[in-house]
């Protein structure tokens, strides 16, 4: 969808996403997401990040007004400064790319430290660029949601393009160096398609047009990247592969892994981080019998599914990317053996099917609180604060494993956004 198809004008209405929280005695375990994000499930040792496209409708966009003067989190103002969120993991220190690999935090960098994230407060009405792989599916529709209400909060201004896909890596590095080059973008939050591809992009913006460029979800190598808000989907494969683990009983399973593209960075992460949780919780009792790779959109994923179950009829677990683990429920309706299903990430659909008992397990990042987190971080930096010393140089929200049982436990709109909320493409600053 582009954007001649805006319609007017509208507000957002503002969610009481974020609410001032209290330490517990889980912050001592590292293990609970505190208020805003909390809920059960396996909590995976943090390390570096990644993302996952998905393919659903699109929604009409529309453009955002500015923010209200003093804006508000709950029944009253909190001065933000002193507002505390959600529990990160935090890296902080000085990234050394020489240490950095994919899937993992740099070496160079000290964490991760649990601690509750801040709300900044700008100086200023900046201009923010923004810019995506896609948007046309609930995933970063979500983290839209965070980056647009977020802006509106702290009254900056957002400008977001979206480039056609994962396959439209020139496509993303024209527009991400149009937004660049406009005189009143002040920075860049980048989403960016490949891990490794896009250094020079982030060089040439960072060293030449002297523009701090931070990355939001998906990992990049990028040396002069400023900062990351993100999660680790080697995380998130682990938690779902402690899921397997621990719901299979230690007795032997087998899976079949549809993780989405092999050359997508994210994807590849989650297959090693399953690996590694199964083998070090039920040593040699889960067996994958075949990794199929494939673009996330619907078509794809479902016809390597019907090839995975007639090659496996017997297959205990289906693994995956959320478009499969959301196509698979329908698959198996007529099927007298029913492998579960358990995804790697998680979409409203998936969600929806979990709380019907559809599908078994997924892993949250809760998305559009990382959102959020990437306008915070640019603001920061254009307040003139240093990443890895006066806030974290990576940070995201603690992983949590939805469940039938637990699906309750977490608030929706933490994950996705508003059910109702259509893209933004546009916020005009507080004037």
């Amino acid at each position: 969808m582009d954007r001649s198809q805006a319609v007017n004008s509208v507000r957002l209405t503002r969610r009481a996403v974020l609410r001032t929280l209290t330490v517990g005695s889980a912050v001592a375990a590292a293990g609970s997401l505190l208020a805003a994000c909390a809920g059960g499930g396996t909590t995976p040792t943090p390390a570096s990040g990644g993302a996952q496209p998905t393919t659903a409708p699109a929604a009409t966009p529309t453009t955002a007004p500015a923010a209200a003067a003093t804006p508000t989190t709950g029944a009253a103002a909190t001065p933000a400064a002193a507002e505390e969120l959600w529990e990160v993991a935090a890296y902080y220190g000085t990234y050394d790319v020489s240490t950095k690999k994919p899937g993992r935090p740099a070496a160079s960098l000290q964490g991760p430290k649990y601690e509750k994230w801040t709300r900044p407060k700008a100086n200023k009405p900046y201009m923010i660029g923004v810019s995506f792989p896609h948007l046309k599916d609930p995933y970063w529709l979500a983290v839209d949601y965070g980056i647009v209400d977020e802006a509106q909060i702290l009254g900056v201004g957002i400008e977001l393009v979206a480039a056609q896909g994962y396959n439209d890596l020139t496509g993303q590095i024209n527009q991400v160096e149009n937004l660049a080059n406009r005189a009143d973008i002040e920075g860049i939050i980048l989403a960016a398609i490949s891990y490794a591809s896009q250094d020079q992009l982030v060089t040439d913006i960072v060293k030449n047009k002297k523009k701090p460029v931070i990355e939001v979800i998906n990992d990049i190598q990028a040396p002069d990247i400023m900062a990351k808000a993100l999660v680790s989907f080697y995380d998130m494969g682990y938690a779902a592969g402690t899921f397997v683990a621990e719901d299979s009983g230690g007795q032997n399973v087998t899976v079949v892994f549809l993780p989405g593209p092999a050359g997508s960075g994210w994807a590849p992460d989650t297959v090693d981080g399953f690996k590694a949780a199964v083998e070090e919780k039920v040593p040699g009792k889960v067996q994958i019998l075949d990794v199929k790779w494939g673009d996330t959109g619907k078509d794809v994923q479902v016809s390597l599914i019907e090839d995975a179950l007639n090659a496996y009829p017997d297959v205990t677990y289906i693994v995956g990317n959320a478009v499969a683990a959301d196509a698979a429920p329908d698959i198996l309706a007529n099927r007298a053996k029913k492998p579960k299903i358990v995804s790697t990430y998680i979409i409203p659909p998936l969600y929806d099917k979990i709380a019907e008992g559809k599908v078994a397990a997924a892993p949250t990042d809760f998305t559009a609180l990382q959102g959020r987190m990437a306008v915070d971080m640019m603001v920061r930096i254009l307040n003139g604060e240093k990443p890895g010393v006066d806030f974290p140089f990576r940070a995201g929200p603690i992983i949590k494993v939805v469940t039938p049982q637990n699906y309750k436990d977490f608030k929706y709109e933490d994950m996705f956004g508003p059910r109702d909320f259509r893209p933004v493409f546009s916020v005009k600053p507080k004037s």
